[in-house]
C-alpha cells in the first residue's frame, strides 16, 4: 500500500483552521471575553511558529468554548464555517495533488495537530476519508473542553501514525508526507518522500540541505517535485 499523508494548516489550506475557527466563534458570540481570548490565542500562534507552543495549553483555551455543546450542534456550526471560511482558502494546487495521489491508487490520510471537529469536515471536502487529529473528549454526546489520547503534534504525529497503521493492519510500501512546518520534522524524517509545502524558514533550510522537494503554492508559478 502506498500512503499519501497531508498536513492541513498552511499546507492544503491558506491559513490556520483553528485560528479561523476562533474568529468564527467570536463572531457567533461563543466567547465570553473575546478581547482576552484573541490576545492569548495570537500569542500562542506566535509560539507555535517559534517552536515553543505547549499545545495542551492552547487546546485547553480553544476547546473550552465547546464545553457543554452537543456534538450535532457543533457539527452544524462547523459545516457552515467550512463552507464560508475554509473552502475558498483551499489551495487549488493542493486539491490537484490530492487528486493525483487518488488517481494513482494511493491511500489518503490527513494528519493534523488541529482538533478532529475541524479537521475531519475539511478532509471530507477534499475527498480524504481518513484523519489523524487531536481527539476532543466527549461525555454523553457533549464536548467537555478536554482532549483524549496522544496529541497529534510533533513526535505525537509519528506515534499516532504508527498506532493507526497497526490498527489498520497494513504495511505501507511507500509513505509521502506534505507539510509546511518545522514542527513536523519528526514525521517528515520518518517517511519515504517528505515534501515541504509553503515551508517556514526552518523547514525551508532543512529541505534545501536534505534535497527534499519543495512546493510553493502561494506563488503563481509553483515549483514541482
Amino acid at each position: 500500500m502506498r500512503l499519501a499523508l497531508f498536513d492541513l494548516d498552511d499546507t492544503l489550506l491558506d491559513g490556520d483552521c483553528s485560528e479561523l475557527w476562533n474568529a468564527w466563534m467570536i463572531e457567533r458570540g461563543w466567547i465570553a471575553a473575546p478581547g482576552e481570548f484573541l490576545m492569548r490565542t495570537q500569542a500562542m500562534h506566535a509560539a507555535y511558529h517559534a517552536g515553543r507552543l505547549r499545545l495542551e495549553e492552547y487546546l485547553a483555551l480553544t476547546l473550552s468554548p465547546l464545553a457543554g455543546h452537543r456534538e450535532e450542534e457543533v457539527r452544524a456550526e462547523v459545516a457552515a464555517f467550512v463552507e464560508a471560511r475554509i473552502a475558498p482558502r483551499l489551495f487549488a494546487q493542493g486539491r490537484a495533488r490530492v487528486a493525483e495521489h487518488r488517481a494513482r491508487g494511493d491511500r489518503l490520510l490527513m494528519v493534523s495537530a488541529s482538533s478532529r471537529h475541524l479537521v475531519a469536515p475539511v478532509a471530507a471536502a477534499l475527498g480524504i476519508a481518513e484523519v489523524i487529529a487531536v481527539e476532543p473528549a466527549m461525555d454523553g454526546g457533549r464536548y467537555t473542553g478536554a482532549t483524549t489520547g496522544v496529541l497529534s503534534y510533533r513526535g505525537g504525529k509519528v506515534t499516532r501514525l504508527e498506532a493507526w497503521l497497526a490498527e489498520q493492519d497494513v504495511v505501507a510500501s511507500h509513505l509521502s508526507f506534505y507539510s509546511d512546518s518545522h514542527n513536523d520534522l519528526p514525521l517528515l524524517s520518518r517517511v519515504d518522500r517528505p515534501v515541504a509545502v509553503n515551508p517556514d524558514p526552518v523547514l525551508a533550510e532543512v529541505a534545501r540541505a536534505e534535497g527534499w522537494p519543495r512546493l510553493d503554492w502561494r506563488t503563481p508559478l509553483a515549483l514541482t517535485g
